[in-house]
């Protein structure tokens, strides 16, 4: 999986959401480009379950940008989580790039017929 989320507009957001709690989205490289700069502000890239994944990184300049590649593999969410835009006050608009993937990650009892 692979998005983009032009102008956050200065708030937090949901980039990608994982297909259930047995599944795990692996984040393999991320940018951010501040377009609109907020001075005090900050942008980081967390997961729903409350981990800090990058960051976090002032937005106090036009034009800053942050690069981050994990590798092939990536950093994994903790299991279920949604990979999150965390900005600490609205203020600063940017863009923010990303690729991931998921897979199921835990044992998922299946029935028998």
């Amino acid at each position: 999986m692979s998005g983009g989320l032009l102008d956050a507009g200065g708030a937090d957001a949901t980039l990608a959401s994982a297909r259930n709690t047995s599944h795990t989205i692996f984040l393999q490289k991320a940018h951010i480009q501040i377009t609109g700069a907020s001075a005090g502000k900050t942008w980081q890239l967390t997961d729903s379950g409350g981990s800090q994944l990058t960051g976090p990184f002032p937005t106090d300049t036009d034009g800053s940008h942050y690069d981050m590649d994990f590798g092939p593999v990536g950093i994994a969410l903790t299991a279920g989580a949604n990979l999150v835009l965390d900005v600490s006050a609205a203020g600063a608009t940017g863009i923010v790039t990303w690729e991931a993937y998921q897979k199921l990650t835990a044992v998922v009892a299946v029935g028998l017929v």
